[in-house]
């Protein structure tokens, strides 16, 4: 579970921004907080962030993604760490990126909390260090700085301890001293199979799943073939969304015979080294179709759905056939099928959860998930929104919700609604919002129309005294 994140100095975020999902002292749906021994305080399951537009959303989804990609992938020789600094401050290329993650790992049935954190340049690391955080105490496992000549300093405080094998210790030296500048050392210590740091390791692999817009997390084409409970699942879902949806299947034919070109097949080939990887592809039409090895072979996947006509038959239908909220749909089973899993202990962090969705279905579904947590459940739903029929203290509790803006230089800033004193647990916080009491309000200044300034009003469908029609331009460079 991920219990604080913190960044710094990347994409829009210039100073520290932090999203805590350690629970207050709020005792509304105080029933699905998890507790565990490892830290002193209850974890939230849940989490949900609004903004305006270019206020960062999908940024702190993209330095997360940058986080993983660093740990997980690592980085090549010689290259750049592929950080993006804060554009808007002079000096801000000058300084490191840095991230930090608190996370609540079990390790031989026990569970144990850690602070992993981390300062890159754009083409070195700074600092790195792995810290176990206890009730009480802390455990250094090891530092990181940047040194001198190029190569970077160690303590290795882990391998230092009494009853550590003296070949353990000098191979964890062997390690440090092969890393390079440019390269973390968790990532070094894994690939070099150091064992003691592999479960924090595999909790950014395995555990943390952070989503785009419109992507899916394991593709039902993937998933499907093998798994009848994800698809019996799924049709579930669609029936009570009410899309008329009866039934659905993969169907597999060798990608030789999937119409897709010799070159990029070459491609694939290449890509899809073994049996446990699959790749999706979106066709000019909004087709898709997952690519994945079985037994060795190369195989194309797609997804059929049936329905029935009015005399019972069935009839069958390609994605490309789909409306966006049945594809949006065939996207989230596979997660939310995960996160009813008993033992289940991932981190789900979504950009734009209710994407082609409607409100009521959107609510639905959280409201579902909300529902199932308990204290000994272990996942978690983070995602951005603006669908503020979720803003709701019947639905979620003020240290759930999350408002993003831009500061006065275009930073991101962003803050818990919990940090509002004296908010009563009756209080319609959804127009309390739209008044502009909170934060994460979109600050709209007069729209133009045709050379002219145009009011808000007429935006909602008034038109100028002249009678001209009012012409709205959208841009969301930038990003959201």
């Amino acid at each position: 579970m991920l219990l604080r994140f913190s960044a710094a100095n990347f994409l829009s975020i210039d100073g520290e921004l932090e999203l805590s999902l350690v629970a207050t002292r709020e005792t509304q749906h105080g029933k699905r907080l998890a507790e565990t021994k490892a830290v002193a305080h209850r974890l939230l399951q849940a989490a949900a962030i609004w903004g305006g537009n270019a206020a960062g959303k999908s940024n702190l989804c993209k330095v997360l993604e940058f986080a993983q990609r660093l740990i997980v992938k690592g980085t090549r020789p010689d290259a750049s760490t592929g950080r993006i600094p804060f554009r808007l401050r002079e000096n801000a290329g000058k300084e490191p990126t840095r991230l930090s993650f608190d996370i609540l790992l079990e390790i031989d049935g026990k569970e144990r909390a850690f602070r992993y954190a981390f300062a890159v340049g754009s083409r070195e690391v700074v600092e790195e260090a792995l810290t176990e955080i206890r009730p009480s105490s802390e455990r250094v496992y090891f530092t990181r700085s940047a040194g001198t000549g190029g190569r970077p300093d160690f303590s290795l405080d882990a391998w230092a301890r009494p009853g550590v094998a003296d070949d353990d210790r000098q191979f964890a030296r062997f390690v440090a001293k092969g890393t390079a500048p440019n390269q973390l050392f968790l990532h070094e210590a894994m690939d070099r199979n150091l064992g003691l740091l592999a479960p924090v390791f595999r909790w950014f692999r395995d555990q943390l799943i952070v989503l785009e817009p419109g992507a899916p997390y394991l593709p039902l084409e993937l998933e499907g073939s093998n798994r009848q409970d994800l698809r019996d699942y799924t049709v579930d879902l669609l029936s009570r969304a009410g899309t008329g949806v009866t039934g659905v299947e993969p169907r597999e034919q060798p990608l030789a015979n999937s119409g897709i070109g010799a070159e990029m097949a070459k491609e694939l080939g290449s890509l899809l080294a073994d049996d446990d990887t699959g790749i999706m592809l979106r066709g000019p039409r909004g087709e898709r179709v997952s690519v994945f090895r079985k037994e060795g072979e190369l195989v194309a996947s797609r997804i059929v759905t049936r329905r029935l006509t009015d005399e019972g038959r069935e009839v069958h239908f390609e994605t490309v056939d789909e409306s966006d909220g049945t594809l949006r749909l065939l996207d989230l089973a596979p997660i939310l099928h995960d996160l009813e899993r008993p033992g289940a202990r991932r981190t789900y962090v979504i950009d734009e959860l209710d994407r082609s969705m409607h409100n009521q279905l959107t609510e639905a579904l959280l409201q579902h998930y909300l529902t199932t947590r308990s204290s000994a459940t272990r996942t978690q739903l983070v995602f951005t929104t603006h669908d503020l029929q979720l803003m709701d203290q019947r639905l979620l509790r003020r240290d759930e919700i999350w408002l993003i803006e831009r500061g006065p230089h275009g930073e991101t800033l962003l803050e818990s609604l919990a940090d509002y004193q004296g908010l009563r647990a009756d209080r319609d916080i959804r127009k309390a919002y739209l008044d502009g009491r909170f934060s994460g309000i979109p600050h709209l200044a007069p729209l133009r129309a045709r050379g002219r300034r145009a009011s808000i009003a007429a935006v909602e469908g008034e038109t100028q005294p002249s009678g001209d029609p009012v012409a709205v331009s959208t841009d969301t460079r930038g990003g959201t």
